[in-house]
């Protein structure tokens, strides 16, 4: 038996190196569930892994048990949602017919074959198209919130503010008094944010977001940036920290290098660092990740913001996806269905 699956044989441009293929259906091994996937979210870093970006080689191998004889390819996508269909030999997990969230690499097909500790039974009335954001965006912010270490009263600077991760971050922060300062660079995205309580920065250049920090802080600067960017918006987001403040950088949307002077490392004691998801993931251990997972699901069902979805087109349409993923002003994900 086949099923569809998105894959590419080389890095480059998603819409030009991205193919509909059919492969063979995997088979669960021994501690493994196969989950039958319906919803899958187009995430920054599932076009950066296309793009040869993304710290994860793709394989560009099939499976053994492929059938296809079209070898030399990679199934993009890192999370999804859907339903346990079978569990392979030995397995204890969630039995067939349950709905699940799924981290893995290569959701962008039908079928995907996981260890049972990978999937997340969903409550009652989740919807897949939210269930599907559920274990890349929201366990980014809960952690990103953790490792700023603010307090009330704190300034918080978020680069790319109008994102998901920077509204779900926005709302988490602000549940602990840390007064959030997202930059965003339209009017609308300044007055959703401004509803949830953030004091959106309207910056629409680089060099324009210093002044508005300053009109906004006083001569007080920020204590923390957030940045997803990169590039000279990052740069100029590093230009307001206050000596001593703390700069972590988990996204490259920009494409470009973070430009840092060693005057404000030497002189200013900024500390600036990274952050990878699946790397502060294999930091913790089961213990921690089950109270993570609590916590996120705790925060999801309070209201987390950032789930919304702008777009549905099924695998076969990917392209239009794909486009609607670049459409100026966008507020939801694009999700993929089927």
């Amino acid at each position: 038996m086949t099923m569809r699956a998105l894959t590419f044989r080389q890095y480059g441009c998603p819409a030009r190196v991205l193919g509909l293929t059919e492969l063979a259906r995997p088979e669960p091994g021994p501690g493994q569930v196969r989950v039958r996937v319906s919803a899958r979210p187009v995430n920054p870093s599932d076009l950066l892994y296309v793009q040869g970006r993304y710290g994860r080689e793709a394989p560009f191998s099939l499976r053994p048990d492929a059938s296809s004889g079209d070898g030399g390819r990679a199934v993009a996508g890192f999370e999804g949602a859907g339903t346990v269909d079978a569990l392979g030999p030995g397995t204890k997990g969630p039995a067939p017919g349950t709905r699940v969230a799924v981290s893995a690499t290569g959701t962008w097909q039908e079928h995907v074959c996981v260890p049972a500790g990978s999937v997340i039974p969903l409550a009652d009335g989740v919807p897949a198209e939210a269930a599907c954001q559920f274990t890349v965006n929201p366990f980014t912010a809960v952690l990103l919130v953790r490792e700023v270490a603010l307090g009330a009263g704190d300034t918080l600077l978020l680069t790319a503010g109008a994102s998901a991760v920077s509204r779900m971050t926005v709302h988490l922060a602000g549940e602990r008094g840390i007064r959030c300062l997202p930059v965003v660079g339209r009017p609308e995205q300044a007055r959703a944010l401004e509803r949830s309580g953030a004091e959106p920065v309207l910056a629409d250049s680089p060099d324009a977001l210093a002044g508005k920090v300053r009109d906004l802080t006083g001569r007080h600067r920020v204590d923390a940036v957030l940045d997803a960017v990169g590039g000279d918006p990052g740069g100029a987001a590093l230009r307001c920290l206050r000596p001593g403040g703390r700069f972590l950088s988990y996204g490259m949307l920009s494409g470009r290098p973070l430009p840092v002077s060693p005057d404000d490392l030497v002189f200013r004691q900024v500390s600036v660092r990274g952050f990878w998801l699946p790397t502060a993931l294999e930091r913790l251990d089961e213990r921690e990740l089950a109270r993570l997972t609590r916590k996120v699901e705790e925060a999801v069902v309070r209201g987390l913001p950032g789930l919304e979805v702008a777009g549905r087109y099924d695998l076969a349409d990917y392209r239009s996806a794909l486009a609607h993923t670049r459409r100026p002003g966008r507020r939801g994900k694009v999700v993929l269905t089927g």
